[in-house]
């Protein structure tokens, strides 16, 4: 047997409240004691004992990205090796993959990969409609038996309000939440125009007029969650919004909660971290969906974080290839990487003194399990050593050339926070070479 002591670690524990420094002891996959100060009755035998000097470092529950696409299933096991690296021990993959997973057994067979890994553990939505088309709802029932944690279309809104009210009728009974893309379609994804789809590339506005692009208005997204949230009211469902973006949705979701409507949201970084003015130049990493809006917007996001309005911080991962990325805008993909970026975008937030370390931590770990009534371990005795160590302090440069995925929205970015080790199931998974040298001999 290995003992593993932590001596003089900052410990936050978001789910209690606990943030004291400790030395913390753990023995194969268990944490036996958090306490002021190492017991060594605790122990026993003559067993091989490893002890770190964690003095100014921090140990915080895994990271849980509640919305990364994958793109391909294929691709999942490097996205696993990248995630583990960056702090994220458990994350949920959209529905609108290839193959898209929308049967029970796929589900199935992709969670089980990582059951038993060292790796990112895998969850999953189950498609919201067959197909992701919108039309024809889903077997919701045999994919929540097989551990499907909630329903959407992924990147596609869900249009038809009748399809919207049954899927949440049905969600409903079996406790499960529909998480919506929420944007008008009809004003933002796809205008027909006689025989030409013409489809939205950035918030509509004055510099939208300015650049020759064509707007996508902030409205599109309220009016669709507007809509959804009395069909909410009407049929009891738990509604989740993802990557929420604007001020006037940030309104409507906190009046819905004052009701006490059960109504939870997301945002993700690029929404309270930059504007629409950082399209001027045309690069098309900042080509998302939904698109980067104006100030007013980004201010409101992180007004609703502050507030605690918006739950919870993902992702939104959705890695591009250069070929798709470097084309005429008009022509590239949607989207940009993020599940290398998270943390330490998250914990901007904090270094700016908007939100206490606590409720950062909040938004990225216990939050989400709440949100998706899932089970993962978090810091206390005789529970599973699952966490992560990390420096908060830590100085560098955000560099699209060492990042694993691409693009990234956010290159030559300062920022503060490094992931030095996650720990699953009491093994060391990843460990910075940082957190090596703190090995006392």
């Amino acid at each position: 047997m290995t003992y593993t002591v932590f001596k003089s670690i900052k410990v936050c524990n978001p789910a209690t409240n606990f943030n004291e420094t400790s030395d913390v002891v753990i023995l194969n996959d268990k944490i036996i004691s958090i306490s002021k100060k190492f017991n060594k009755k605790a122990i026993k035998g003559d067993n091989k004992v490893i002890f770190y000097d964690c003095a100014g470092l921090i140990m915080a529950p895994g990271i849980v990205d509640m919305r990364v696409n994958l793109g391909k299933t294929e691709n999942l096991e490097l996205t696993q090796e990248i995630a583990i690296k960056n702090g994220i021990t458990s994350m949920v993959i959209l529905p609108n993959q290839t193959p898209k997973l929308n049967n029970p057994s796929i589900i199935d067979h992709i969670q089980r990969q990582s059951e038993n890994s060292m790796l990112t553990k895998v969850r999953v939505y189950g498609a919201a409609t067959k197909d992701d088309q919108g039309l024809e709802i889903s077997e919701l029932g045999l994919m929540s038996e097989m551990g499907a944690v909630g329903f959407t279309n992924g990147n596609k809104s869900i249009k038809n309000s009748l399809v919207m009210r049954r899927l949440m009728s049905y969600a409903s009974m079996i406790d499960r939440p529909i998480i919506q893309h929420a944007e008008d379609d009809d004003l933002s994804g796809l205008t027909q125009a006689s025989t030409t789809s013409i489809k939205g590339e950035m918030n509509e506005g004055e510099i939208s007029t300015r650049l020759g692009l064509i707007g996508i208005p902030s409205c599109a997204e309220v009016i669709m969650i507007e809509r959804d949230i009395r069909l909410a009211e009407l049929t009891g469902a738990h509604y989740h919004i993802a990557h929420v973006s604007t001020r006037d949705a940030v309104d409507v979701i906190r009046k819905a909660k004052k009701k006490g409507l059960n109504i939870t949201c997301d945002t993700a970084p690029p929404y309270f971290s930059l504007n629409e003015t950082s399209l001027l130049t045309y690069d098309t990493s900042y080509k998302l969906s939904p698109p980067l809006r104006a100030d007013e917007d980004r201010l409101a996001i992180i007004e609703g974080i502050q507030d605690r309005t918006i739950d919870a911080i993902a992702s939104d991962h959705r890695a591009r290839s250069k070929d798709t990325k470097i084309q005429p805008f008009s022509a590239a993909s949607i989207g940009a990487a993020g599940i290398e970026t998270l943390f330490f975008l998250t914990l901007e937030l904090v270094h700016k003194k908007i939100i206490s370390l606590g409720q950062a931590l909040s938004m990225i770990t216990i939050n989400p399990t709440k949100i998706l009534k899932i089970k993962e371990p978090t810091l206390l005795e005789n529970e599973t050593a699952t966490f992560i160590i990390f420096d908060k302090n830590y100085k560098h440069e955000i560099n699209k050339n060492e990042l694993k995925t691409s693009p990234t929205p956010f290159n030559g970015r300062q920022v503060k926070g490094k992931i030095l080790s996650t720990f699953i199931n009491g093994n060391p998974s990843y460990v910075h070479p940082i957190l090596k040298e703190k090995i006392i001999k």
